[in-house]
């Protein structure tokens, strides 16, 4: 009795299952990264929108004291903007009183900026910074700034 060459049924079968179960983990993988990808995706686009709105605020000249913003942008994504004035403590004088300069104190705002998504029931995230209103207007003369 002549023996052929080739591979058994069982040996097939193990052969396909072991592909099959590499395969499934393989699909798995790229599963997972494609919504871990897609949740960045939508943590980027939350904070560059965070990242507008104070620099929108910011540049708002209008804003002298406290207030309060809100709105909803295109996409469903929430935003508020609480401003609220600083308590600056007074500079100590090191010049004679005959000598000083009556000036007007500057103002100190402090911004939070929070940002919601769509489906968010909470805030997602929360920007601060400080700003400096300083009551006398700058003008250009001659390629230097006066007062």
């Amino acid at each position: 009795m002549k023996r052929e060459a080739g591979f058994t049924l069982l040996e097939v079968l193990i052969a396909l299952t072991v592909m099959a179960v590499g395969v499934a983990l393989t699909m798995s993988l790229i599963s997972g990264s494609l919504g871990n990808i897609r949740k960045v995706r939508v943590n980027t686009r939350l904070i560059e929108d965070a990242q507008t709105v104070m620099e929108n605020v910011l540049l708002n000249d209008a804003v002298q004291g406290a207030t309060s913003l809100q709105d909803v942008m295109e996409d469903g994504t929430r935003w508020s903007v609480q401003v609220s004035e600083v308590d600056v403590p007074p500079l100590p004088s090191v010049m004679p009183a005959s000598q000083q300069i009556q000036a007007l104190a500057p103002k100190l705002l402090s911004y939070v900026v929070v940002v919601m998504g769509p489906n968010s029931v909470r805030p997602d995230y929360q920007l601060q910074t400080l700003k400096l209103i300083s009551p006398l207007p700058l003008t250009q003369q001659g390629g230097r700034v006066s007062r």
